[in-house]
This record gives structure tokens, sequence and C-alpha cells, in this order.
């Protein structure tokens, strides 16, 4: 996630990225040199009751399901920080990035749902659309931030917002990903806790209240069958985000801290505790895994690039929006081939969505590792080609 503190050079360091990989690196060599004791760990069945939600079963579940409601709670933040003061405020100039991150979404769940139907993938590898649609921020903005001058900073803030748009966008195609047995009650006390904070925010500036509001609704969504950690997204998006002239807004002070957490912790423990997959042992042996891997390599690499870039190139031909001042059609599409690269919000999707489907995921996971690693190396080679143009 990123900061909105400006002398952050309105763009997250290096070592969110950094964080990530050393975490992807470790989850493959700890599960290819003893799969048996990192399954051990991750998928240890907790036997004690404390009248906790059944989503907390296991030490995943923790991780999935409990921990991942911080990482939603940067999002949300970040968001209505950017929606009133950063790349997303200026209706003008937000419109290319976030036209260009719904292409880019929606391109590429098309490419998967094509490939799953011609490749005669059933209704659970159908219900993967979501996965190859997000963005992983920390990467990108990480990769651009490596290739230093040669990266105008038009494309910089072009990115973040399209990142920002596209964690909206996620956020929402996860709604749709979760149980469909909702228990009314529960639910009520969750839209309850939301209409509470809807009042809060004009009157109440203190970070704790909405913390607390956090995790209530949490516990009430985890109650009603709604997945639960979309509750810090709700939450972060209506926290108040008007700034005072004597000191920041409760937005900005409680993403500070929310994002360094969700960063240090909360996205490299997911990583680990995902990312997981034994090379040694091929997951692609039957046609539902091999359609699912072919599916999301396609839908990373090929389908985010045509979408963002399509996008941008039908704004430009109807005097909609365009490239950004600086920026060139190679700068533009080694940055959309970047944004291919993802674990964060696909594994997650993907956990939901391939419930019980071990081959699903592991073809999943594989599938993310090769298409994010060729998104990294195609987008910096584009980007590095040649010089910008003054």
């Amino acid at each position: 996630m990123s900061s909105p503190d400006q002398s952050d050079a309105d763009l997250p360091s290096r070592w969110p990225a950094i964080a990530l990989l050393a975490a992807l690196g470790l989850a493959l060599l700890w599960a290819n040199l003893n799969s048996s004791s990192y399954s051990t760990v991750f998928h240890h069945q907790f036997s004690f009751d404390l009248g906790l939600p059944a989503v907390l079963a296991s030490t995943l579940d923790w991780i999935n399901s409990g921990l991942m409601t911080i990482f939603f709670l940067a999002i949300g933040l970040e968001v209505g920080h950017e929606r009133r003061h950063g790349a997303l405020a200026d209706s003008q100039h937000a419109v290319s990035p976030v036209v260009a991150a719904l292409g880019g979404m929606v391109v590429a769940a098309a490419v998967f749902v094509l490939v799953a139907l011609v490749g005669g993938g059933d209704a659970t590898v159908l219900k993967g659309w979501g996965i190859p649609m997000a963005t992983d921020v920390a990467f990108a903005l990480g990769a651009l931030q490596l290739l230093g001058a040669r990266v105008p900073s038009t494309l910089r803030a072009f990115v973040l917002a399209l990142a920002v748009a596209d964690d909206i966008f996620s956020v929402i195609a996860l709604g749709f990903t979760g149980s469909t047995t909702i228990v009314l009650l529960w639910a009520l006390l969750g839209i309850a806790v939301v209409l509470m904070v809807v009042m809060m925010r004009t009157k109440v500036f203190s970070r704790w209240p909405y913390v607390i509001a956090t995790v209530a609704l949490w516990w009430f969504m985890a109650r009603s069958g709604i997945e639960p950690i979309l509750a810090g997204a709700i939450v972060g998006v209506l926290v108040p985000t008007g700034e005072d002239r004597s000191e920041p807004s409760t937005s900005t002070s409680l993403l500070r801290p929310i994002a360094r957490m969700s960063n240090a912790v909360v996205l490299p423990l997911f990583v680990l505790a995902n990312a997981g997959i034994a090379l040694k042992v091929s997951p692609l042996g039957s046609a539902a895994p091999l359609t699912t891997f072919i599916g999301l390599m396609l839908a990373r690499t090929f389908g985010k690039v045509l979408g963002i870039g399509g996008s941008v190139a039908l704004l430009q031909m109807f005097h909609l929006g365009g490239l950004p001042r600086g920026v060139s059609w190679r700068q533009l599409l080694g940055a959309a081939a970047l944004c291919g690269v993802g674990f964060t919000v696909p594994l997650l999707y993907a956990s939901i969505a391939f419930s019980g489907r071990g081959d699903l995921l592991a073809a999943t996971k594989l599938a993310l590792l090769l298409a994010s690693l060729v998104g990294f190396l195609l987008g910096m080679a584009v980007i590095a080609g040649r010089p910008n143009r003054k």
C-alpha cells in the first residue's frame, strides 16, 4: 500500500516489494525442502472453542480471514485519501487510470472465462474469474522505483491511481465470491455498524472508534456468512478525510500505522502462508488444473496489457482522456505488463473460490508465480528499452 505522506514522494519505497519477494522465496523454499512441516504449520486445526466464528478454524484461516482485514482497512483508507487529496481527487486526470483499471480487470476476467469454456473447465474453474483481475500495487510501484529516472512522475501517478481504482473494483468483485448463505440477524447488525460509522464521520475524529467499528463489523459479517475481511475496506472508505490546518485528518493519521503493519507483517505473512507450492510435483496432471493454469497465464500476461492499453486507446480516440503527459505508448504498455504482477488479492480470491480444491489452488499458485515473473521481466525490459523522450 502507498502512503499519503508527501515526504515519501507519493509512492511506497522499495522495501514492501522486497519484503513480499523475500516471503515468496521463503515459502517456495520451505514448501520444497519440507512440505510436511509447511502444511502442518499453516493448516493446523485449532481444537479450542472460544465461540469464535468458523472462519478462524486453522492457522491459515487466522491469516486469510483475520489478519487480512488490516490489509483491506489500509485499502479503504488509501482509497478515501486518494479520492479526496491524491491521484483520484481531480476527476479529469482520474478518468484514464480508472477506466484503464476497469478495462484491465474486465479483459483479464474475460480471457480467463473464455479459456475455461474452451478448455472444458468445470463449474468450480469458472468461479475463478476474479483471480486474474487484481494488480499488486507494492510490486508494480516497487518495480517502477527500480527504474529511477527512466520513469516519468506522471507514469508513476497514473499507475498509483490505476492501482487504487483496481483495489476498489477488486473489493467489489471479492464481495461476490463468498458464501451465498446469509444469516439475516447478523447481517442487520453489520448494517447497523456501517450506519453508525456514517453518522460518526462528521463528529468523531479519533482513530480508535473506527478501529473498534472495524472489529465489530468483522465479527458480524463473519457470523452472517459474508466475507468478513471486507469490513476493513468498508470502514476505511468511511473514515473522515477532511484536512485540518493544525493536524492530519483521521484517515491520514490512521493510514500510516495501518499501512506499515500491512506492509511489514500482514502481506509478507499472507504470501508466506499461501504461496508455498512443491515445484517437484506437477499440479497440472488433469484437465481442470491445466485449464486454470493456461487461463491465468494468458489473463495476467496478455489480458491485462490488452485491457489497460485498449482502454486508454479508446479514451484517446474519443477525446475523453489518453496518455499521461510525457508518457509514451511504450512506457504505458510496459507499466501495463507490470500490472500483471500479483499475489496478494489473487491468492486470497483463489482461496475462497477454490476452497476444497487443492489441485486448482496449486495450479493457481504456479500460474501467478510464472505470470508475475513474465510480467515483471517484460514490463521492466519494455520501459527501460530506451530513455523517455524529452
